[in-house]
């Protein structure tokens, strides 16, 4: 058996698809956006961590 490179789907390039940001004073969660992802949109917070 043998592995072949056209096995695997491969990324051209990175995206933020599957990020989920937390807030560790909250645990409000929210996905990436426009706005300031380092700062927790539900209570100002920046103890804030990637998931």
């Amino acid at each position: 058996m043998s592995i072949d490179d056209d096995d695997f789907e491969v990324a051209d390039d990175f995206d933020l698809e599957g990020v989920t940001y937390a807030c560790e004073d909250c645990d409000h969660r929210w996905e990436p956006g426009d706005l300031d992802e380092m700062i927790c949109p539900m209570c100002g917070s920046e103890n804030v961590v990637e998931l």
